[in-house]
């Protein structure tokens, strides 16, 4: 029988789809039973999902592709509740598993959490915990910005969302948990303490803060690095940084650093294996450079600014967008870009041609991934014609140009060019902002440099694409939700739901897949040698 999982915080399912890829004997060895998630968009997705893997391993029925590979967001939509009508069985289970709630709110009572949770474990009592509790109030950058240095707020409710995370295992007891956050609660300090302390505190012993709970105490592991002695059972570590996971040392294509803690109940005798490293790390145009080749849409332009009412106001003006007038200004960027010292070398005069699939679309049909991709077996899906949430977003005329020179100096520097030298080319290039020249934002349009891992993917990819420039002049735009998703390392056949906004946010919260499955692996050998 598939070992029982309840997911919370659970995004779009990132930590859930790595445990539900661990198959043996054709068949998933974990079974995710309950997924709870505060996000509508990210619910959405989770359901879909969840939907995906109520038929057996490889045997989703041909509707359900017919409707991710369907570009029109309205019929899609259609096509979605077709495919719900038809399989009823298979989407009531989704519809159960996949549940749109706040933890921590009113309308979410303590009591309702439990009844869901006894009612998806249906009398299991070996079974794992996962999720991340939210992670923004511990963020480096969102501390830099609230100004607060190490100090949390403790009135931010954020910061002890971790509890309700405890409090679920002090009353259900799971065998084994895994809790993810984000690098900077290492450094986060609360009334004078080391939040990392207080949690991983809780964590060995809930009854401790749920008093009125008969909770057995936990083990906390590292998934990194074996422990350098034992105390009383519980393994001791030399630093902190022992429990932060960089994930392009275990063949993800992103240096994406998180905090991981794998908890183990202290009736089970077994110390865990650690995550392998992998031999080398895998590039960005490993991942994406299969991809299909799109452009950049066009918005508006800048026109003047002018002082209303004492303040600075832009004045712009809206462009045609088409795959011609597009061409047009990306060649005359290039051209003057060229003749700037230290380009020339690098480029010929002859102009680029607009890439065939325009601004690509909610599907471009296409042959991806190609079998020289790394992680090849892990994004394909034969059944997949081509790459779903692969549209370019629109970006003003003026940013198109810093992104050319961007792309353009990364490709002959192999680095991204920090704002002074944007300055130092050409006055034009600096964006019309008073902090412009500050410091503070000096790697504000950073291209992602192809023979690397990307920079990590964020929630913030869904405000802008200045972080996440293709490293291909030739595209002059900034990161697809497909390109983030392989980064991320979803499978091609994952579909996000909702905006295209919702869809960034999403990838940006979720935790690498392909971590996960690994982080499963380690778990389930841990309850395999139990039994």
């Amino acid at each position: 029988m598939a070992i029982p999982v309840i997911d919370i915080f659970a995004g779009p399912g990132g930590l859930g789809e790595g445990f539900s890829s661990v198959i043996k004997w054709n068949k998933r060895v974990f079974d995710v039973r309950l997924s709870i998630e505060m996000d509508a968009n990210a619910h959405k997705t989770l359901e879909l999902r969840s939907f995906f893997r109520k038929f057996p391993v490889k045997k989703a029925p041909s509707e359900y592709y017919d409707m991710i590979m369907e570009a029109d967001p309205d019929k899609r939509e259609q096509l979605r509740e077709q495919l719900f009508e038809k399989y009823k069985d298979q989407a009531q289970e989704a519809k159960e598993e996949a549940w749109c709630a706040e933890l921590g709110h009113k309308d979410f009572p303590p009591e309702l959490i439990d009844s869901r949770i006894e009612k998806a474990l249906n009398g299991a009592t070996n079974w794992v915990l996962i999720g991340g509790p939210p992670c923004q109030a511990y963020s480096l950058v969102g501390r830099s910005r609230r100004q607060w240095g190490d100090q949390l707020d403790n009135e931010d409710k954020r910061v002890h969302l971790y509890k309700e995370y405890l409090r679920i295992i002090a009353e259900h007891h799971p065998a084994v948990f895994v809790m993810e956050n984000v690098k900077g609660l290492l450094s986060s300090v609360l009334d004078g303490e080391k939040m990392f302390d207080l949690i991983k505190r809780d964590l060995r012993d809930p009854s401790s803060v749920f008093t009125e709970k008969k909770s057995p105490g936990y083990k906390i592991f590292s998934l990194t690095t074996e422990a350098t002695e034992y105390d009383n059972g519980h393994p001791v570590y030399n630093n902190d940084t022992d429990y932060l996971i960089r994930s392009e040392e275990y063949g993800v294509p992103q240096k994406r650093h998180r905090v991981i803690l794998l908890g183990i109940r202290e009736d089970i005798s077994v110390i865990p294996g650690i995550l392998n490293k992998s031999e080398k790390p895998v590039t960005l145009t490993e991942i994406i450079g299969d991809l299909p080749k799109i452009r950049s849409g066009i918005n508006r332009s800048f026109e003047r600014s002018e002082i209303v009412k004492g303040k600075k106001k832009r004045i712009y003006r809206n462009e045609h967008d088409s795959d011609k007038n597009w061409l047009k200004l990306i060649n005359s960027f290039r051209k003057e870009i060229i003749s700037w010292n230290g380009f020339a070398k690098d480029y010929s005069s002859a102009g680029i041609t607009t890439p065939g699939n325009g601004i690509g679309s909610e599907f471009v049909p296409c042959k991806t991934p190609s079998k020289e991709n790394p992680l090849f077996t892990w994004y394909h899906d034969p059944e997949m014609k081509g790459a779903a949430n692969h549209e370019s977003r629109s970006h003003l005329v003026e940013d198109l140009k810093r992104y050319m020179f961007s792309s353009m100096f990364t490709k002959t520097y192999k680095r991204f060019p920090r704002l002074h030298e944007f300055e130092k080319h050409s006055v034009e290039l600096l964006p019309d902002h008073e902090n412009a020249k500050s410091g503070k934002f000096a790697d504000r349009f950073r291209v992602q440099v192809p023979d690397q891992p990307a920079t990590t993917v964020t929630s913030h990819i869904s405000k802008d694409g200045h972080y996440f420039i293709h490293y291909d002049p030739d595209q002059c735009r900034s990161l697809t939700v497909r390109e983030a998703a392989r980064i991320q390392t979803f499978p091609d056949n994952y579909l996000f739901c909702g905006s295209r906004t919702a869809q960034y946010h999403q990838v940006g919260n979720a935790v690498p897949p392909y971590l996960a499955v690994q982080i499963a692996q380690v778990v389930l050998n841990v309850l395999d040698k139990w039994k």
